[in-house]
């Protein structure tokens, strides 16, 4: 279900995916070959929600925030995840029921591991586990995992659309 709210209309490429199971409401910008798949929860209610190019928003995911929250560019946001504001940079892996509180500010290449806690300051190229999160330098494999994290779901988004799942957003479509 995608939604207006106080004159504010979710802005969708047209080449993204949006499962006929989630729920998009209010001033939401969804950038070229996003998925958002069933149960999944962008709600821009009280800020602004910006999401990048080919990011993967995975099964009950919810994004919300108090003021602004940004995702970059190849986002993996796993099952379950939760991001409450802040800011996520690119090519970042968002592991099962990972939470990132509002003042998270994650750089690039970052691999979030399942079930985290986190909030403050993430740098580039770093691993996060635990609760509260550790921070530690990312393994080779992991990093080699961050090179392309969303292509497998980029290429799944496409396949549902080809056969006729999903919503239709052309009249939330932004700019190409």
């Amino acid at each position: 279900m995608i939604r207006p709210l106080d004159g504010k209309s979710p802005r969708i490429h047209p080449s993204s995916f949006v499962s006929e199971a989630a729920y998009i409401v209010g001033d939401v910008t969804i950038g070229e070959g996003t998925s958002v798949w069933p149960g999944a929860v962008i709600r821009a209610d009280y800020g602004d929600i910006i999401i990048g190019k080919n990011c993967s928003i995975q099964d009950n995911a919810v994004l919300h925030t108090d003021d602004h929250l940004e995702l970059g560019d190849n986002v993996l946001m796993t099952h379950g995840a939760v991001v409450h504001g802040g800011k996520v940079g690119s090519n970042v892996l968002i592991g099962v029921n990972a939470v990132l509180l509002e003042d998270t500010d994650v750089e690039d290449h970052v691999f979030i591991g399942a079930g985290a806690i986190v909030r403050g300051k993430v740098p580039s190229h770093s691993l996060v586990i635990g609760v509260p999160g550790q921070i530690r330098p990312l393994s080779e494999k992991q990093a080699e995992r961050l090179q392309n994290p969303t292509a497998r779901y980029v290429e799944n988004g496409k396949r549902f659309s080809a056969q006729g799942l999903g919503l239709d957003t052309s009249a939330y479509h932004a700019g190409s």
